[in-house]
């Protein structure tokens, strides 16, 4: 029969006000010394600094029992680093868990300015202590199963280095206007399943990264599914990046429902690291644009502007940090998605992002926050946000890129600065197939600048349709246009140079003649 600790035996007192983690720790010590076992939190509410979880020991709590973060500094691990302190850790042991119904408390809202419930912007810290709730490293055989995390103060569960981790079925009830107020942040971790949770987080949802520490120590991050998740966030729901200092590669993220969030799914790399092999699949997403720009400082504003979808490779604003790594083998798979600005797919110069692919996506382009819009956030970067016409669709410095089956609906009242269905820039081997979209505003359906090797096929104009496809700089011994209904357009293609050069089409049905 397997050993259980109850820590009221050893001193637990769960009045909220006597500091118990003295008494923790001594119960979890003494559990790992007979081998291993359970170590049982009950009903009540209990105080505690750092507990440090060792082998073999399964921290359970009852569905009545609370732990609760202290406040005070010197309450917490003294031997590390003030960014890298939390309230639940371990360091290098095996076979650790943590279930049960009931809550760890981070106590976050003490930790900020008092939120008075006008506008959304980030609510300031007012300290720079502001330890994790779960900080682990170097683990393997890690399991969180059932428990629900409470209003963590900064990240809420880290994990850097560790290997076979299931979490499974928890809630992370973060807040919402907290800064750094990460859900699940899994840092040079290998073969770690994320299934069935729910989580609101200020910052991130769940993010995976290759931090500066934790590539030198550990390497890759690598081997991850995270399935059957609802979320909402103020930043990005599931995202990688944006530390990228070692690769990042075979994800799979599927099954999952994104609302009321400022970014849905985020690629990012800024660090060096290769981030490859990338699966989304069957997300339902919803987004909008949280605290305007032009209004807040930029301590008190959100990364993102409302992208369903944001793929990115560009040097970080601190040039001195490297340069981006590639990105490579990406794919969006039967995706629902609202929106206020683009599904945005963006490399630079120096970093091409090569084999993205887009298939089954339904966006709607709908307004729902009160502000203006117009702008791009490539943060962190030294453009940082800036004003931009904004397509449904935008794509710039990228190589094998596949839109394939793309229905693209704008939603009254139309925001002022929506332009284009599909907008791109200096791309290479660009497919489109059975695309379908009117421009919200202006002329062009689809407009497309520096392009070598376009194919268009089997795609449909949308009524209000000036010019399906506006080229510029396309070659046209490289552009392919086979089984598209133009009817409904009043132009199909047109070479914006004035031009009508020969290129390879076939089986087209073609505007009336005026």
């Amino acid at each position: 029969m397997q050993n259980t600790f109850n820590i009221i035996d050893f001193g637990a007192v769960g009045d909220a006000v006597t500091l118990n983690t003295h008494s923790i720790q001594a119960a979890i010590d003494a559990c790992t010394e007979t081998g291993g076992g359970t170590v049982l939190v009950p009903q009540g509410e209990f105080l505690t600094g750092t507990i440090m979880l060792k082998s073999n020991v399964e921290l359970h709590l009852a569905a009545t029992a609370r732990i609760i973060s202290s406040m005070e500094e010197q309450d917490f691990d003294p031997d590390v680093n003030i960014g890298r302190r939390g309230l639940i850790c371990a360091r290098h042991a095996n076979n650790i868990s943590v279930t049960g119904l009931g809550t760890i408390d981070g106590q976050g809202p003490r930790f900020l300015e008092e939120d008075d419930f006008q506008g959304d912007h980030v609510l300031l810290p007012l300290q720079e202590f502001r330890p994790k709730l779960v900080d682990l490293e170097g683990c393997f055989d890690v399991l969180f199963r059932d428990v629900t995390l409470w209003r963590a103060s900064s990240w809420c569960l880290h994990m850097t280095g560790c290997q076979r981790v299931n979490v499974q079925s928890i809630k992370i009830l973060g807040q919402l206007r907290g800064p750094n107020n990460d859900g699940i942040d899994p840092d040079s971790c290998r073969d770690v399943h994320i299934s069935d949770c729910h989580i609101e987080a200020g910052d991130d949802c769940i993010v995976l990264k290759t931090t500066d520490y934790g590539a030198v120590a550990y390497g890759a991050c690598e081997n991850i599914t995270v399935t059957n998740c609802t979320m909402i966030s103020r930043s990005c729901a599931l995202k990688i990046g944006t530390e990228t200092f070692a690769d990042i590669r075979n994800v799979v993220f599927q099954n999952c429902v994104i609302r009321n969030s400022n970014r849905g799914m985020g690629v990012w790399s800024r660090n060096g690291g290769t981030i490859e092999n990338i699966l989304f699949q069957n997300i339902i997403v919803e987004t909008r644009l949280f605290s305007d720009e032009f209004e807040q400082t930029r301590k008190r504003k959100w990364w993102g502007k409302g992208e369903p979808i944001f793929v990115t490779a560009e040097p970080r604003r601190e040039t001195h940090l490297g340069k981006p790594g590639p990105i490579r083998n990406i794919r969006f798979d039967q995706i629902l998605a609202e929106g206020e600005n683009a599904v945005y797919l963006e490399g630079s110069e120096d970093c091409i992002i090569e084999g993205i692919a887009i298939r089954n996506l339904k966006y709607t382009m709908k307004q729902r926050s009160p502000y203006p819009g117009g702008v791009f956030d490539t943060n962190p970067t030294a453009r940082g946000v800036f004003p931009h016409p904004t397509p449904a669709l935008f794509c710039r410095y990228g190589k094998n890129i596949s839109l394939y089956d793309i229905e693209i609906e704008w939603s009254a009242p139309l925001n002022k600065h929506w332009k284009q269905a599909l907008y791109g820039e200096h791309l290479e081997d660009l497919s489109l197939v059975h695309f379908r979209g009117a421009p919200a505003a202006g002329e062009n359906a689809i407009e497309l600048k520096h392009v070598n090797k376009l194919s268009v096929e089997h795609s449909k104009a949308r009524p209000g349709t000036e010019t399906f496809l506006a080229l510029e700089d396309v070659e046209p011994s490289q552009l392919f246009v086979v089984g598209n209904d133009f009817s409904e357009a009043g132009t199909a293609i047109r070479f914006t140079d004035g031009s009508k050069p020969e290129y390879f089409a076939a089986a087209n049905r073609m505007p009336s003649p005026k």
